[in-house]
């Protein structure tokens, strides 16, 4: 099966999907988390880098271990280019959810461009993961690939999926660009929001012209960084743009997986935030409609406008706790209990 034809059967699924799959929510919001931290540029100093002050922090992804909140900001020094690199810090849990930060917080680069396939706009909204005694980080690398490649215009460039590991010195020993399909004939297509489930399942969201983005299941060749057997799993409504997945996949302990998801209303250009219970395959088992909002000044002006950009998802006792970007220039933290959360996911037949 050729390039063009493995395009077109995915294009063929995701229309077949959207006839069958849509009326599932609707765009009622109960906003059911609490605001626990904004963390502006302004109180963080970048340790390792010419440029301390980044004129934005946002887009976390996050891991808790031992105790310890792993966050890595996505960070922006300019917006003439808006590239941008992945940062690090480390924070007692407890710390984080009252607040009790460090002023200024210092913060270390830890992923930036050096490939061609990531120096247009850079490294960006890591999905953050547990890897060995280090981390694994899906991000969008913004460079020259496919068509991008090919052109000599500077500002023509491609948004590619792709795979950082990091050792526990957080030094990367790997990074690479996830393809689609087979290695025999394998293919790009924009792509983001993916995070790990069980075993070689993950998700993702690739991007086909001519239909709205939405959100995807698939399996992951690690070693070779290649993406096959890809599935739709949830559709945007008629009351929204697209949908995407928001935050690395949560295991519940049962052999599910919590994961939340966002979509753009068309109402307001809002981006408004429900979950989604996964089998660990990435099969739809339950799903709510939106429980995170934004609001208020801090939430709803920014670089971005209504704009809350989710990437981190932990648990901490029953607290369910959210990290995001707040209107593409801030971190935020949010939380709710997670009981709270679960009662609102209702049973999706033929997920």
């Amino acid at each position: 099966m050729g390039v063009f034809t493995q395009e077109e059967a995915l294009r063929e699924r995701a229309l077949a999907f959207l006839s069958r799959a849509t009326g599932r929510r609707s765009a009622h919001t109960e906003d059911l988390f609490a605001r626990r931290l904004y963390l502006s540029p302004e109180a963080v100093r970048v340790v390792n880098y010419l440029r301390r002050r980044p004129l934005a922090v946002f887009n976390p992804g996050a891991v808790l271990r031992d105790g310890v909140v792993h966050l890595f900001p996505r960070l922006v020094f300019e917006y003439y280019s808006y590239a941008s690199a992945i940062g690090h810090v480390a924070l007692p849990v407890e710390d984080l959810l009252r607040g009790a930060i460090p002023d200024p917080l210092p913060v270390e680069i830890v992923l930036y461009p050096t490939e061609g396939w990531e120096a247009s706009r850079g490294c960006e909204d890591a999905r953050a993961h547990p890897w060995g005694e280090g981390f694994a980080l899906f991000y969008t690398a913004v460079g020259k690939l496919g068509e991008a490649a090919r052109t000599d215009h500077k500002d023509a460039f491609f948004p590619a999926l792709a795979l950082a590991e990091l050792g526990p010195d957080l030094q990367v020993r790997r990074k690479g660009v996830v393809w689609l399909g087979a290695a025999e004939g394998a293919f790009l297509l924009p792509t983001k929001n993916a995070t790990f489930l069980a075993g070689d399942a993950f998700l993702l969201r690739p991007s086909l012209s001519g239909v709205p983005d939405l959100c995807w299941r698939g399996r992951l060749d690690r070693q070779a960084l290649r993406a096959y057997d890809l599935e739709p799993v949830l559709a945007p409504e008629a009351f929204e743009f697209k949908v995407g997945w928001s935050t690395n996949a949560l295991p519940l302990g049962d052999g599910t997986y919590l994961v939340a998801y966002h979509g753009i209303l068309r109402q307001d250009l809002s981006y408004r935030h429900g979950f989604a219970r996964l089998s660990g395959e990435g099969r739809l088992l339950a799903l709510s409609s939106y429980l995170l909002a934004p609001r208020g000044l801090q939430e709803c002006y920014g670089d971005r406008p209504l704009t809350l950009y989710g990437n981190g998802l932990f648990l901490h006792g029953e607290e369910l706790c959210f990290v995001g970007g707040v209107g593409d220039y801030a971190l935020g933290v949010f939380t709710a209990p997670l009981e709270e959360v679960l009662r609102r996911l209702h049973p999706v037949e033929g997920g």
